[in-house]
């Protein structure tokens, strides 16, 4: 063989080898290729699960949270309603007219005992008299007495003896008053 066919022929096998191991590259390549997109595709299957798991999660989590904000919104109002209800009860006991408001406070004096004071507030003077206190006591057959100072509240007496004070003020009476009615005008007003 002359020394050109020698070169051809080595180069041709050089050029054979050259084409089967980039054929072998490739077809390495491919697979490699093909595993890697296999594998991200999982990847991607999974974390768009787990973002959707998580996003479901927030909202979930989310509309807890609303509904117990609406909760203490509502649970507030309602609240207001009933301070309202119980302060215009109050006030229309303090602008009852005298003769009615004469009548509640005979009604408080029944509590009343044997040396009893009586304190009423300034604005009450004029309706809880000396007279009244006496017919009370009368009636009662115990000794009673109207207090020269006036108490620092607005509507009832207080019943003073030995340190010991029965208050029977509208604000404690009112209060009182709430306290064993609340939940019953509650359920009146919303159900």
């Amino acid at each position: 063989m002359s020394k050109e066919a020698i070169i051809e022929r080595i180069l041709s096998d050089a050029d054979a080898q050259a084409r089967a191991a980039v054929e072998e590259a490739e077809k390495k390549a491919a697979e490699i290729i093909a595993l890697a997109t296999r594998q991200c595709e999982g990847y991607r299957k999974k974390m768009s699960a787990d973002t959707a798991k998580a996003v479901a999660d927030i909202a979930a989590r989310t509309e807890v949270v609303a509904g117990l904000d609406a909760g203490r919104l509502m649970l507030a109002a309602k609240a207001e309603v009933l301070d309202k209800v119980y302060s215009l009860a109050l006030e229309k006991a303090r602008a009852l007219d005298k003769k009615t408001y004469r009548k509640v406070v005979e009604g408080m004096l029944q509590c009343a005992e044997n040396g009893d004071k009586v304190i009423v507030s300034e604005r009450e003077r004029g309706i809880v008299t000396k007279e009244v206190v006496a017919a009370v006591a009368k009636s009662k057959g115990i000794k009673l007495s109207l207090a020269a100072e006036t108490g620092d509240f607005d509507g009832g007496i207080v019943l003073s003896s030995d340190g010991v004070d029965k208050n029977l003020t509208f604000e404690s009476e009112f209060a009182l008053l709430r306290t064993e009615t609340e939940a019953e005008t509650a359920k009146k007003l919303f159900g």
